[in-house]
């Protein structure tokens, strides 16, 4: 029976690349001091840039110099610099390597390129100290790019000791190792890498496909990975694919950088998705031309940040043939985030991959600097989505002009009327006179504009899609008689966590019940609407200062008895609270007991605006002390521990520290994932997060997350229909004539004078105003119906409908003259007659949320418009019964709970290893059972907090009774 070696794996390996162009070497044609195969570099050079040899020559510098001054500069340089630049001896430029021509207009240039000599070298020993060898090393031009160090699981050992035999046997200071771009551990399964050796603190990271490879079928597999290949090993693409000649150089130059952060530099090199999402966009653009619109649904950790900056300059170089002739795909690409203040993420990352000056300009100052970035040429143009509206009547006559637009964040990005001005600042303007307008054809070109321009193509980011990105962006396939739309690449959040780049935020998950008994305080039993009375008490009880404080003690204690020692004792904690006066109210109850328990550390809130309460007005700079915009750079502070949040900071905050989120707050959907999120983010010492969540479910966590764990797609596309129902509904309330529309339309498009225009809507208002409550509120809310929905469909419809574009014309004017009456509220009072008598939180669970792959369908949104809800009269007794039996229906079985907590309290101790050891010693195991006992005497306390809180006064003497008895019984070795 054979034996399978690591040698067996080299072998092949080996032979694959040999079989597509690469030249065998041997370990004996290295030169260990230049770190160089000599022949081959030579060889290089004389058949590329013999004129600049025989100048050097002249210039006194012969063979031997010469290598050792190449030596010199690419360890100066670093080898990305060098191979991507060049270098300059005595004057004389050479170069180390040439990129492939992205166009045919420089013969020359594809000739040097195919002189470019890739080798490779089988158990290379490369130390002038000790006999080490590698298992294999790529060059090009003679010059080590890619070391490797393979496994054969056959053998007993797999990609995790190569790993370890980088950390462990590789010393870094070794000139292989400094120079080499990029260092591989890969056995037949896996592929981990790094760009940079430190001993045992050198990180690798998975170079691995994911199990759907990017992209797939609906429900496909997700997770980190490799899937299986037929009649091949899992990792074969490493060297079918990655390490082909061209795809390598196309790496080497295209993708490998060096960063700058905090004075010392980095190579980034690619991981697996972020290569293969450009690439595949690259040529599907190449493919299909400017046009087309793509999705890519990479999770958090994906980093989607290089990911942008990677495929900006690729696609700057993109060439196709026009009358014989290359020239470039697109003349501009803008890249859009739907931040206010510019992603500086983003815009960092893009200029740092800018080799020519002036090739990415960033826009700060306004929509004319955009404008004179697009007219004179700027090859990438960053920006923010709020720019685009001031610029559409700026820009004209760019039909002749082809665009990419990169979105970051679709979902927000690519809102209806966002959407429409993008697509209007790119468009083709033609103002006409007035009198000169032909109304039917405005019409057309109004709709038109708002249509994804034909002389742009579209490239949208997100983590999370939502129905109308994924139709609009989303690939269709048709499943069973169905269209449905699927993302073009998928990094998915369950291959972020598996391969270790984000967080699992649902682990151990701990939900709290808050119970609430009230009680009437008048004896006269009113009737009030009951659907509104139950809301307006379930927010009197959540909101009531004293559930706030009981919640707050909860968090605080648990933060200082679980988290603040996590993160080596430099963790934070996020408090996400309802409304901007829950955050002030949470935070004036920090800020004291913080304080009085615990005053070497402080809390900050985010909030808009100012917030009146009891009389007085609260800002966030003037609780905080500092402004608003430094909010970010304080919390860093390490006295600053909790941000208390209302509506900020739930997206698009980065704080690694972030360990611990208190949520008191409902959330659902992509607000769930997006808020829990701000605690995913890794760094050094983070091992875990923690969630107390007082508002929701495990269940309804689970389900919120679910549909961005693996792939999101949509199920069925909108149903067009809908909005022709919705057109004649809004008819049928006879608030304008059809003649009356078609008369505002002209009026608009040919300018008439404002006075005009309220006049005619005037006479509609006039009209709504004679028509019932309930008539006026019903056509309010389908009015706003109809101009959310169709800003989105007018992007997507199949065909151009005047009429549908009329009455948008209409609506967007009138609904600002109109507003829906205001409804009597049926419960009004009722909060004077009822008071708080008991509040009791209790923990309901702590456990893993799993979620499962193949539950990311989701349904396009409904365009129907809300209907009024009968009102339903109750008794305020009845109300309150009902309340009670709801929210107050609570057995405590306290004897049963407290007997089963203390044991288990006493167990906990007395398994604790260093205890059993000290028990000879009384005296001093009494002072390490003291300390231990304090510690899991708070997880007693947070699960108990009920029975505790009814001792009153008496607290402390419990705590010391459990104590004494608890310490004797360890020490008599009881088991009761």
């Amino acid at each position: 029976m054979r034996e399978y070696t690591e040698k067996d794996l080299e072998s092949f390996i080996e032979s694959s690349l040999l079989k597509n162009g690469y030249i065998k070497r041997e370990s004996k044609d290295y030169d260990k001091s230049l770190c160089m195969d000599k022949e081959l570099f030579e060889r290089f050079l004389q058949e590329t840039q013999a004129k600049a040899l025989q100048e050097l020559e002249k210039r006194n510098i012969k063979e031997q110099e010469l290598l050792k001054r190449v030596a010199s500069q690419i360890g100066e340089k670093g080898i990305v610099k060098a191979l991507q630049s060049h270098i300059e001896i005595m004057g004389v430029k050479l170069s180390l390597a040439y990129s492939k021509p992205n166009s045919s207009n420089n013969p020359q240039a594809i000739e040097d390129y195919k002189k470019s000599i890739f080798s490779i070298t089988r158990q290379l020993y490369y130390s002038e100290k000790n006999n080490n060898s590698l298992d294999m090393v790529i060059f090009l031009n003679g010059l080590p790019l890619i070391t490797m160090e393979l496994k054969n699981p056959f053998t007993g050992q797999n990609v995790y000791n190569a790993i370890e035999q980088y950390k462990k046997d590789r010393d870094p200071r070794e000139s292989i190792f400094k120079q080499s771009v990029v260092h591989f551990a890969l056995d037949s399964d896996l592929i981990y890498m790094s760009t940079k050796l430190e001993g045992v603190g050198s990180k690798f990271l998975p170079f691995n496909r994911g199990l759907n490879n990017g992209s797939g079928a609906i429900g496909c597999e997700c997770g980190g990975g490799n899937p299986a290949v037929k009649d091949k090993m899992k990792t074969s693409y490493f060297w079918e694919e990655i390490l082909q000649k061209d795809t390598l150089a196309n790496l080497l130059f295209n993708f490998a950088q060096i960063v700058k952060k905090d004075a010392t530099e980095s190579v980034i090199f690619p991981r697996f998705h972020q290569f293969d999402v450009v690439r595949k966009l690259l040529s599907d653009t190449k493919e299909k031309g400017v046009g087309q619109r793509y999705l890519i649904q990479h999770s958090a950790g994906s980093g989607k940040s290089n990911s942008i900056a990677w495929l900006a300059h690729n696609l700057v170089s993109l060439h196709k043939i026009e009358n014989n002739k290359e020239k470039p795909i697109f003349d501009s690409i803008l890249v859009v985030t739907d931040r206010k203040v510019l992603d500086r993420q983003i815009q960092e990352n893009v200029k740092s991959f800018e080799e020519n000056k002036g090739l990415v300009e960033t826009i700060t100052e306004g929509s004319r600097q955009l404008k004179a970035a697009i007219e004179d040429d700027k090859k990438i143009i960053i920006t923010t989505i709020q720019k685009f509206p001031y610029i559409a009547d700026e820009i004209t006559h760019l039909q002749n002009k082809t665009f990419a637009i990169i979105i970051d964040e679709a979902h927000s990005s690519q809102s209806g009327k966002n959407a429409q001005k993008m697509g209007e600042a790119i468009s083709n303007k033609n103002d006409k006179e007035a009198d000169e307008i032909d109304i039917e054809e405005e019409l057309i070109k109004i709709i038109e504009n708002k249509k994804f321009q034909k002389n742009a193509s579209y490239f949208a980011f997100t983590a999370t899609p939502k129905p109308k990105t994924l139709e609009m962006f989303g690939i269709p396939c048709e499943v069973e008689g169905v269209q449905k739309f699927i993302p073009f690449h998928l990094y998915s959040m369950k291959q972020a966590i598996e391969e270790g780049f984000i967080l699992d935020v649902l682990k151990g998950y701990i939900t709290y019940t808050s119970y609430y008994k009230i009680i009437s305080s008048i004896d006269d039993d009113k009737e009030y609407d009951k659907r509104k009375a139950n809301a307006k008490l379930k927010k009197y009880v959540t909101n009531h200062i004293a559930t706030i404080e009981k919640k707050a003690t909860i968090m605080i204690e648990h933060f200082f008895q679980n988290t603040c020692k996590k993160i080596g004792g430099k963790a934070k904690a996020m408090v996400v609270t309802s409304s901007r006066e829950n955050a002030v109210k949470y935070y004036l109850f920090f800020r004291e007991y913080l304080q009085e328990n615990y005053p070497q550390y402080k809390a900050l809130v985010a909030f808009s605006g100012d917030k009146e309460i009891d009389g007085e007005s609260y800002s966030e700079a003037g609780l905080n002390g500092v402004s608003e915009s430094m909010l970010k750079d304080e919390f860093k502070k390490d006295n600053y521990r909790f941000l208390i949040v209302a509506e900020k900071y739930q997206t698009g905050f980065d704080e690694p520290l972030l360990h611990t989120m208190y949520v008191d707050k409902a959330l659902e959907g992509i607000s769930a994932v997006q808020t829990l999120s701000r605690l995913n983010r890794i760094c050094k010492n983070k091992e875990d997060t923690c969630v107390l969540d007082f508002a929701n479910t495990h269940e309804k966590i689970r389900e919120s997350f679910s549909t961005f764990y693996g792939q999101t797609y949509l199920k069925e596309p909108s149903n067009i229909e809908k909005i022709f129902t919705l057109k004649s509904n809004l008819f049928e309330y006879g608030i304008y004539t059809q003649y009356e529309l078609d008369s505002f339309v002209e009026a608009i498009l040919q300018r008439q004078s404002e006075d005009r225009i309220h006049s005619k809507l005037d006479s509609m208002v006039k009209e709504y105003n004679a028509k019932s409550d309930d008539e006026k509120t019903e056509f309010y809310t389908k009015a706003k119906a109809y101009l959310r929905e169709y800003s989105f469909l007018a992007q997507i419809l199949p065909f151009n409908d005047t009429e549908l574009e009329k009455l948008h014309i209409l609506l967007k004017m009138l609904i600002t003259k109109i507003a829906p009456p205001r409804t009597e509220d049926l419960a009004k009072g009722i909060l004077n007659n009822i008071d708080l008598e008991s509040i009791r939180i209790i923990l309901t669970d702590t456990k893993d949320i799993e979620l499962e792959e193949g539950k990311g369908g989701v349904k396009p949104s409904s365009v129907d418009g809300s209907s009024k809800k009968e009102v339903e009269f109750e008794r305020l007794s009845n109300i309150v019964k009902a309340f009670n039996d709801k929210f107050g229906n609570i057995d405590f079985g306290t004897d049963e709970k407290i007997t089963k907590s203390l044991v288990k309290l006493k167990n906990e101790i007395r398994e604790n290893q260093t205890l059993k050891d000290s028990l000879n010693d009384r005296q001093n195991s009494h002072k390490l059972f003291v300390d231990i006992f304090k510690s899991k005497y708070a997880n007693f306390y947070l699960e108990n907090l009920p029975f505790l809180e009814q001792l009153g006064d008496k607290q402390a003497e419990f705590k010391e009774r459990v104590s004494s008895v608890i310490f004797e019984m360890i020490c008599e070795g009881l088991n009761a």
